[in-house]
């Protein structure tokens, strides 16, 4: 099974480094999956190209370019050029993500893909805003290239007037792609900000947070001395070596309050302006 972590971002850096600290707690996903980046911003600091170096998969690219679809559809827009570039071709699954959402644990995914690899669905979407039904989560969703007939993103690029994951929703259903309904919250609602119930995934823009979680996940994967004898011959009382799972219904409960948003960043030069909430507050997630 061939994997592609596609990350889509324009003003992000650091977030890139803890999403790779994430992604290397995660034997299953980490293995199987080779990483894109691709950002829309060509002035972007060079710490991107550090923090990417550091992803330890062999098979990685960093992509920046200067075509840039805007505030709302830059990411679009960047799905639909690597359909159009064959960059996908090769894989099973892509799954899309931007920078800032942060895969605390892999099971769920991981469960995922190799539970729908025969089958003919094409699309693995999830919902996050509960009173509206076309709101399809653009910051995480999954797709099987191969059965993609089309290039659903080139339809409508640039002259749709809506929010992404409306977008999302109304290609699909406009070009009759199969697609699948995956659970992700609980209550289909990513408020307050949480690691999710059923996905492992967090949406933060808050690097403090980020961090306080990460911290207390990695200091969780760090293996105890197994118990043993000593060169004497006495027997150590210390506990033998675990490494504990963290489930994801009690890292949501640790995190649920975690509800403080960050300056948003933006697809585009231009101040956002007010929109849905989504996967946060409206459009600072477009990129």
């Amino acid at each position: 099974m061939r994997v592609l972590l596609f990350l889509t971002g324009f003003g992000q850096v650091k977030e890139y480094d803890y999403f790779r600290r994430f992604l290397g707690r995660l034997a299953g996903l980490r293995d199987l999956c080779d990483v894109f980046i691709h950002c829309n911003n060509p002035d972007i600091s060079a710490d991107i190209v550090t923090h990417f170096k550091a992803f330890p998969q062999k098979n990685k690219r960093l992509h920046i370019t200067t075509t840039n679809a805007g505030f709302t559809m830059g990411a679009v827009e960047a799905v639909s050029n690597g359909i159009e570039t064959g960059l996908f071709r090769d894989y099973d699954y892509v799954i899309h993500l931007h920078p800032d959402v942060f895969i605390t644990n892999d099971a769920g995914i991981v469960n995922l893909l190799r539970s729908n690899l025969e089958n003919h669905d094409v699309f693995f979407v999830n919902r996050s805003l509960p009173d509206d039904a076309r709101f399809f989560s653009f910051d995480f969703f999954v797709f099987k290239p191969r059965l993609l007939l089309r290039n659903i993103f080139r339809d409508e690029l640039h002259t749709y007037h809506g929010w992404p994951e409306h977008y999302l929703h109304d290609m699909l259903i406009k070009h009759d792609v199969r697609f699948q309904i995956v659970k992700r919250f609980d209550d289909d609602n990513w408020m307050p900000r949480r690691v999710d119930d059923h996905l492992g995934l967090y949406h933060e823009h808050d690097l403090d947070r980020v961090e306080a979680l990460l911290q207390t996940l990695e200091a969780g994967d760090t293996p105890r001395a197994p118990t043993g004898t000593t060169a004497s011959g006495a027997t150590t009382s210390r506990a033998p070596s675990t490494r504990p799972h963290v489930p994801l219904g009690a890292a949501a409960a640790q995190w649920q309050a975690l509800t403080t948003e960050s300056p948003p960043s933006s697809s585009s030069p231009s101040p956002p302006s007010p929109g849905p909430p989504g996967q946060g507050p409206g459009p600072s997630d477009r990129r």
